[in-house]
């Protein structure tokens, strides 16, 4: 499997993303703490332990088992997403998280952007996602579906019922194409089809 160099960055769709440094810790609890990601895994709001855990992950990146974005928009800020849990043809995104205040239609180029990643420069074939989206978080599960995922399943944890999501590379083909026309993005994809 291919593995992307630790200075990777990328600027696609109006972003620009690179992956997440210790300095990014008290961004990633600002955002992984507040009341909106209720649906997220829980996080302890220490610090220390976000700085210890981007170590541990630092060292799976290294090797090629999970890359974790920070996104910006002119210059700030605005998100995180992650392609994770790689193995064999097959690879997990998540941790997709953005601010209040970031520009409409961040959150979902992102997505577009780590699935492109995962599929076009890692040369993955399929995306699984055994939690996927809470089955009370309609927008994401909307977002989900729209950009190719299907349902393979349900879970219930703690936090209620998940339901499972997988696509291919063809599935995500056929979304990607709707959501950058949503964005008004067509163009780009266009003149750049990978």
């Amino acid at each position: 499997m291919k593995v992307l160099p630790s200075n990777y960055t990328i600027n696609r769709y109006g972003l620009f993303a690179r992956f997440v440094e210790e300095s990014d810790a008290q961004f990633i609890l600002d955002i992984r703490t507040n009341e909106h990601a209720r649906y997220m895994n829980d996080v302890s709001n220490d610090l220390e332990k976000q700085i210890q855990w981007i170590r541990d992950y630092k060292e799976r990146e290294i090797k090629g088992e999970d890359y974790y974005f920070i996104f910006y928009k002119d210059e700030k800020p605005c998100g995180l997403n992650r392609i994770y849990d790689l193995r064999g043809d097959v690879f997990s995104t998540g941790s997709w998280a953005f601010t209040q205040d970031a520009p409409f239609g961040a959150a979902f180029l992102a997505s577009v952007i780590c699935r492109e990643i995962a599929f076009y420069e890692l040369g993955l074939d399929r995306e699984e996602v055994d939690l996927g989206v809470h089955v009370d978080n309609v927008s994401v599960m909307k977002f989900d579906f729209s950009v190719g995922m299907k349902e393979i399943g349900r879970v219930m944890t703690e936090k209620g019922e998940y339901i499972s999501l997988g696509m291919t590379r063809p599935d995500f083909e056929k979304g990607k194409k709707r959501i950058l026309r949503m964005f008004r993005m067509e163009d780009y994809y266009s003149n750049n089809q990978q």
